[in-house]
């Protein structure tokens, strides 16, 4: 197999944003208007994996646009939701996202809610087994992905829940042209961090660890990208929420580990930095992806989302890159893991193609 087919399918990301956009709307104001009707007091995002910490960043949407009397936005792990399900009233909305359409947990949540609550399905696959179950379905565009660590998929599947989501409380138009403009943001970053590759692989492909972190959506943002790293480059990698690192991965920190710092533009920018700033002075090397630097040294420069909910949309895909190339580096081979035969073992052959 091609082993640049992971840096292609990065490269292809800005215009599965900008298609999902386009083609995925009128799904979205379809079942927007659906769920409108039931006067919903909850909506649950649900996935496990990429697909929950796209959940994570897209409810960052509902945070922003909902008022004191409208529906609650929250992502749960779906594993968790089909276990230890809330009691739910016929009013309640299910949002089940899964790239391939088959996660098991998902689909076994909506077979038991069938009839019961409105379910919503988001996925990459037309004739999946979701599109059976689902009373509306999203599909994420951006063309086929022949690869089992998502990339494209994770920027497609997260747009079509921010539709959903400005489709349901009527966000006005700067919301959408802002959503649009998320493809332009992550081309320039994914071309800024291609640049800045060569002088920081070297070293980051001999560290034991890393550490990812950031607050809000960048939160959820350091969660894929932590993860990327883990399925890519087999290197141990975490995300954490910026006050979390303080009282968690901070004990760890030290030469063998890297550390990056994920900023939105926001307020909560300095308290990152400041985690950085700390990382650093324990000898960990850092990586600053933001709008503009604060420490100086390594740095992914990702232009600010007006709207900071869509900032996970540029700041991921740089660091898939990274995670692609360092994963290269060690020695790796990210198009034909290592983790397959385990993930087939467990009944998760849904992930692999």
């Amino acid at each position: 197999m091609n082993d640049e087919l992971i840096p292609q399918e990065i490269h292809e990301s800005p215009e599965a944003i900008r298609a999902t956009v386009e083609e995925t709307r009128p799904e979205a104001a379809a079942a927007a208007d659906a769920m409108r009707k039931r006067k919903p007091g909850r909506i649950f995002l649900i996935g496990n994996g990429t697909s929950l910490y796209s959940s994570m960043a897209a409810s960052y949407t509902g945070r922003a646009l909902a008022k004191a009397e409208d529906a609650f936005v929250t992502a749960w792990p779906a594993g968790d939701f089909r276990y230890f399900m809330p009691e739910l009233h016929s009013s309640d909305v299910v949002v089940g996202m899964s790239a391939s359409g088959e996660f098991r947990d998902v689909l076994a949540v909506f077979q038991e809610l069938r009839g019961r609550v409105l379910c919503v399905g988001v996925t990459h696959i037309p004739g999946s087994s979701i599109t059976r179950l689902a009373d509306h379905v999203l599909f994420s565009r951006g063309g086929p992905s022949r690869m089992p660590v998502m990339t494209k998929t994770y920027e497609s599947t997260l747009t079509a829940v921010h539709l959903l989501l400005l489709e349901f409380f009527g966000a006005d138009a700067s919301y959408y042209e802002d959503l649009a403009a998320s493809a332009g943001r992550c081309e320039k970053a994914v071309a800024a961090a291609e640049a800045c590759l060569p002088s920081i692989v070297p070293m980051l492909s001999k560290m034991e660890h890393g550490f990812y972190f950031g607050a809000g959506c960048a939160y959820a943002s350091a969660l894929e990208a932590a993860l990327k790293m883990k399925e890519m480059a087999i290197l141990h990698s975490e995300g954490s929420e910026t006050w979390e690192m303080a009282s968690g991965p901070a004990t760890r920190v030290s030469s063998d580990t890297f550390c990056v710092g994920l900023e939105t533009g926001g307020a909560t920018d300095q308290d990152t930095v400041s985690g950085l700033r700390h990382a650093k002075q324990w000898g960990a090397p850092t990586l600053e992806v933001a709008p503009r630097s604060s420490l100086g040294g390594w740095y992914f420069p990702v232009e600010a989302a007006r709207y900071q909910s869509f900032s996970s949309l540029a700041l991921v895909p740089p660091l898939a890159l990274l995670a692609y190339r360092v994963a290269r580096a060690r020695g790796a081979t990210p198009d034909e893991p290592q983790w397959r035969d385990r993930y087939a073992s467990q009944g998760m052959t849904h992930i692999l193609g």
